[in-house]
């Protein structure tokens, strides 16, 4: 009950100070952790990069404006043609070998549009899967920061109860040792046993500083990552007793379908699959339609003048590009049959770390069980060892082993407590049922 006083007084903050639910940190973790926020920039590149492969099949278009003027006999013919300046004296052979300098402007709008091309559609199909599995991935992280961050939330609680049970066992260890010198001055003992009370209690103080120490790191640690300063006064409002039951239990029907690495994998696969594809269509011809529409002014831009269009079809084939074409085909196939084999790896490793995670949640669970039988037969020695001291039936010896007895079984509980939230925490970690 002291401890738990204590932990209460410990909590009492003042304004400046951040009072956090799990579920609040959780829901900064998702919004503020610097991971989270690196994942979700680099899921909007992805993104980013499906837009880039749309040129596969939508029209690309140009604008080109150019000013010249030059004495070039083609340049100078091509240009009086374009600006339908052309005249019978320009055909005389001094005219056409030695022309006067010409000047112009051009403005041309071209738009070209793939027809088939194979290579780029699966190309982009190949993006839009390569961002899925980002988007998945991003998932994950946010899903990995918040078992991350449920386990410094409840690891800091756990350091405020060992400081405040180390607390409880310096105030009984000094106790024991006034005892012992009063004891001592009404001739009822030596002082041995007040120096050995002493003793104790100085071994407890060196674990209560070092506790008190752990409990600062702890909460230092869960301020960064909750993208907060590591110097953040943080109030832990949800008790170390507290926590509902894990979403996978026996009775809860979990499974790995929705779990975000995983996922991402699958959606790997997929876009090497159709990276292969798009390797192979590249060796092909392409065809695509184009059109331009030109206007060409011999005073100024956009002044009077004439114009022209042109609209056609083409075909673009790099017969032989050297080996490079069957390297690319090899190297997107090697590509492809390694991811296949690294998802086959990823769901191994997922069903073992499910596997692992129950059977610690069921330790966990007995753990806490004979953690408290114990806690309990502790606390009933401990009143024991006192009278039995108190009436000088056994020595201080017993006391003192007694005492420690009782403070590791009170550490060993708010182990057990901590260690049963967090395994709940892993095994639905396990099975990813945040990442959805």
């Amino acid at each position: 009950m002291t401890g738990l006083l204590l932990v209460a007084a410990a909590l009492t903050v003042q304004a400046d100070t951040t009072r956090l639910t799990l579920e609040g940190a959780l829901e900064r973790a998702r919004s503020a952790s610097p991971s989270v926020l690196a994942a979700k920039a680099q899921s909007a590149a992805a993104d980013a990069r499906v837009w880039n492969a749309t040129r596969a099949f939508l029209p690309s278009t140009r604008v080109e404006l150019q000013s010249m003027r030059t004495t070039d006999p083609v340049g100078v013919f091509g240009l009086k043609l374009r600006q339908e300046r052309f005249a019978a004296e320009d055909l005389s052979l001094d005219a056409l070998n030695r022309p006067d300098a010409i000047g112009g402007h051009s403005t041309t709008l071209g738009v070209e549009l793939p027809l088939m091309a194979p290579e780029g559609w699966f190309g982009f199909q190949a993006a839009r899967s390569a961002a899925d599995a980002q988007r998945a991935g991003t998932r994950r992280t946010a899903s990995a920061v918040a078992f991350g961050v449920t386990q410094l939330y409840w690891g800091a609680q756990w350091a405020a109860h060992a400081v405040a049970a180390l607390d409880t066992a310096l105030t009984a260890a000094r106790a024991h040792a006034a005892q012992a010198e009063a004891m001592e001055r009404q001739g009822l003992t030596t002082g041995l046993d007040a120096r050995l009370a002493r003793i104790a209690s100085r071994e407890i103080e060196i674990r209560l500083a070092q506790a008190e120490v752990e409990r600062d790191v702890a909460l230092s640690t869960l301020a960064t990552q909750l993208g907060l300063p590591a110097d953040a006064a943080l109030a832990l409002s949800d008790p170390l007793t507290a926590g509902t039951p894990g979403l996978c239990t026996e009775d809860a029907s979990c499974d790995l379908e929705g779990r975000g690495d995983l996922q991402a994998m699958r959606a790997g696969a997929d876009a090497a699959r159709l990276a292969e594809r798009s390797a192979w269509w590249a060796q092909l011809p392409q065809v695509m339609g184009f059109a331009q529409l030109a206007h060409h002014s011999g005073d100024a831009p956009w002044a009077g003048g004439s114009g022209d269009w042109t609209v056609g079809l083409g075909l673009r084939w790099n017969v032989f590009p050297g080996l490079s074409g069957v390297g690319a085909v090899r190297e997107a196939n090697a590509q492809r049959r390694a991811v296949d084999a690294q998802l086959e790896q990823a769901q191994l490793a997922a069903e073992t770390e499910v596997r692992a995670a129950a059977q610690r949640l069921a330790l966990a669970e007995r753990a806490l069980d004979l953690a408290t039988e114990a806690e309990a037969e502790a606390r009933t020695a401990l009143d024991q060892a006192r009278l039995r001291y108190r009436t000088g039936v056994a020595p201080i010896t017993e006391l003192l082993d007694v005492q420690a007895t009782a403070t590791e079984t009170s550490l060993s509980l708010w182990t057990a407590r901590r260690d049963l939230l967090v395994a709940r925490a892993a095994l639905d970690f396990a099975y990813g049922v945040h990442d959805r």
